[in-house]
C-alpha cells in the first residue's frame, strides 16, 4: 500500500526489508485469504453474493475460493458467478494496530491488497473525515476571507440565504 507522505518519518528506515521478510515468511502469500503474489487472478460474486476468487489459468469448470478465507467454493462456473477483469495480485503488509512505529512480528500481516483495503477501511474513513473536519474548521478561521483566491464561509451560498454575510 503507498504510504501517505506525512506518515513516512514514522517507518523504521528498514521498513522495506521488514515488509520483504513478513512476506517471505508468509511463504509470498495472503495469509488471510490465500490468494498467492504476482498471480493474475478474477474477482467475483456468486449469484448469493459471496466474494469470489478464481486464478486465471483456472477453468470455468473449476472451483473458486472465498474472498474472505481461501476456502474452496464449488459451483463457481460462468453460469453462476460474475467474474470481473483479470487483476494481479499484489501481497502488502499491515499493520494490524495501524501504528507504523509497531513493527514486532505479531503486529504484521502480508495481506493482498483486497484483504488490506477491507482492514484499513474503517481507519481510512476516519481519516477521510477528520481531514474533512479540519478543512471545515480552516474555512471557519478563514470566515469571510479571501485564501487563495477562495471565497469564506460567509460567502458560501447557504450562508448567504440564512443572511449570515
Amino acid at each position: 500500500m503507498p504510504i501517505r507522505p506525512e506518515n513516512r518519518d514514522r517507518y523504521p528506515p528498514d521498513w522495506p526489508a521488514i515488509s520483504a521478510r513478513v512476506r517471505e515468511e508468509a511463504d509470498q502469500m495472503c495469509e488471510w485469504c490465500g490468494v498467492e503474489n504476482g498471480r493474475m487472478i478474477r474477482r467475483g460474486k456468486t449469484s448469493s453474493g459471496l466474494a469470489v476468487y478464481r486464478y486465471e489459468s483456472q477453468t470455468a469448470y473449476e472451483d473458486g475460493y472465498d474472498s474472505a478465507t481461501g476456502a474452496e467454493v464449488p459451483d463457481t462456473g460462468e453460469d453462476t458467478c460474475d467474474w470481473g477483469a483479470p487483476k494481479r495480485v499484489v501481497l502488502t503488509v499491515a499493520h494490524l494496530d495501524h501504528q507504523p512505529e509497531n513493527c514486532d512480528r505479531a503486529n504484521l500481516k502480508a495481506l493482498c491488497q483486497r484483504c488490506h483495503n477491507a482492514y484499513d477501511a474503517p481507519m481510512r474513513r476516519a481519516g477521510i473525515a477528520a481531514r474533512r473536519r479540519e478543512r471545515a474548521a480552516i474555512g471557519d478561521l478563514l470566515d469571510g476571507v479571501e485564501h487563495n483566491g477562495t471565497p469564506g464561509a460567509a460567502d458560501h451560498p447557504r450562508a448567504i440565504r440564512k443572511g449570515m454575510s
